[in-house]
């Protein structure tokens, strides 16, 4: 077995957080779309990703729009921070090793870590959003923790077996869709009791799901775990090169898959069902292979920046000096904060109970509204940021998760890695 690797570097490195805010987008643009209440221009408010198209023989500004979503967001948001959780992992069982923290202790506390954070994605899935990713990743956290000394090998290994079941997810995805019906008709009910009595069964139902859905993140996550013991995103100067042709190829390949699943989303192809599950299938892994590739640029821009023109390392990201990235490293920071806002947000704005926005809304439209979203969510964590304050949900994970060992002054993990 290969214990995991110490960090060399003793401060926050922003890639990862800056990975997550980014990605906090794409999860918003894609989750909007179930929000959806009234049928769209053919079949219903959405086939895949944001919707069908208008089925008139020109391209429309929606139709432009789903193709953009299906070759850059459809499937690449969740399979990312599968990878981000499992390289967070791989961080936190490295710090503990550096401190000289004892293999079942190190295990315990990730065991702890996430089997709170299943507490919060049932909470949230049977209260707010059905739709929660929140379990599957507190699932597989508990999974990691099993594997943390497991050699990189058979990490790899694993991975490579699970990417078999990726592409049968995906397939399956396809082979048993419902265009023209709600995925959750609680978010579309008429009234506050029908929402809440709807929600609570579906989110039951997700949760009882949720080890299931863990079968289509696994790669993902093992890849993670693997790769942070080598500290791509911390250190990816010395391999710049090759992490650029690898993130280049990645994102080449998921959108090549992704127009293909873009013209199924516009009804510009109809091809078999057998057609149709290998072209989802295929593009669950080269979509996962691009979110990759998105987290691999990120880290090569932010070395970038933060080295500068001379080569030499640098302090932290700074507001005056990169506020973009400095906005996405705070909403990074407190991405289950800035998840949870999401779904907060959309509860006022959308259903018919409340204001009522998700009627016949358009996909240009739900694109829109999806980014004005988590932009007011980018700005809080900018403000949390300014004032020192880590995110509300953080902060009763690590109150709850760190228990006792909170007491004895051990110091903690970053709250979001």
């Amino acid at each position: 077995m290969s214990a995991p690797r110490a960090p060399r570097a003793a401060g926050r490195v922003p890639a990862p957080d800056v990975a997550r805010g980014l990605m906090l987008w794409v999860i918003a643009v894609a989750n909007i779309t179930v929000w959806i209440w009234a049928a769209g221009p053919t079949d219903g408010p959405r086939d895949r990703t944001l919707g069908t198209g208008a089925g008139t023989a020109g391209w429309t500004a929606d139709d432009v729009v789903n193709m953009a979503m299906s070759m850059l967001v459809d499937g690449r948001g969740f399979p990312l921070f599968s990878f981000l959780v499992g390289y967070g992992v791989g961080q936190i069982a490295a710090r503990e090793a550096a401190r000289g923290t004892p293999l079942p202790l190190a295990r315990r506390l990730l065991l702890r870590r996430y089997g709170w954070l299943l507490l919060f994605g049932a909470l949230h899935a049977c209260l707010l959003f059905p739709g929660d990713i929140i379990t599957a990743y507190a699932f597989g956290g508990l999974f990691l923790a099993v594997l943390i000394a497991e050699s990189t090998l058979t990490l790899v290994v694993l991975a490579a077996l699970g990417s078999v079941l990726m592409v049968l997810y995906g397939a399956a995805s396809w082979a048993v869709r419902t265009p023209g019906t709600p995925p959750f008709p609680s978010l579309v009910a008429d009234s506050v009791p029908e929402r809440l009595a709807l929600g609570l069964a579906e989110g039951l139902g997700v949760v009882s799901f949720a080890p299931l859905q863990l079968l289509g993140l696994l790669p993902m996550l093992l890849l993670g775990l693997a790769l942070s013991r080598y500290r791509v995103l911390e250190e990816p100067g010395p391999r710049r090169g090759r992490l650029l042709a690898t993130a280049l190829a990645g994102i080449g390949l998921g959108l090549l898959t992704g127009a293909g699943t873009g013209l199924l989303t516009t009804d510009r192809i109809e091809p078999s069902a057998v057609a149709g599950s290998v072209l989802t299938g295929a593009d669950a892994v080269t979509g996962a292979a691009q979110g990759i590739g998105y987290a691999l640029v990120v880290a090569l821009v932010c070395d970038r920046v933060l080295r500068g023109a001379g080569g030499a390392a640098a302090g932290p990201l700074r507001a005056r000096e990169h506020p973009a990235l400095w906005s996405l490293q705070a909403l990074g920071r407190r991405s289950m904060s800035g998840y949870l806002a999401q779904s907060v947000l959309f509860t006022v704005l959308l259903p018919p109970f409340a204001l009522g926005l998700g009627r016949s809304l358009t996909p240009t439209a739900a694109l829109l509204l999806g980014s004005a979203v988590w932009l007011a969510t980018l700005l809080g964590a900018a403000v949390l940021e300014r004032h020192g304050r880590p995110g509300p949900a953080e902060t009763l994970h690590r109150r709850l998760f760190l228990g006792r060992a909170r007491d004895r002054g051990v110091p903690p993990p970053p709250a979001s890695a």
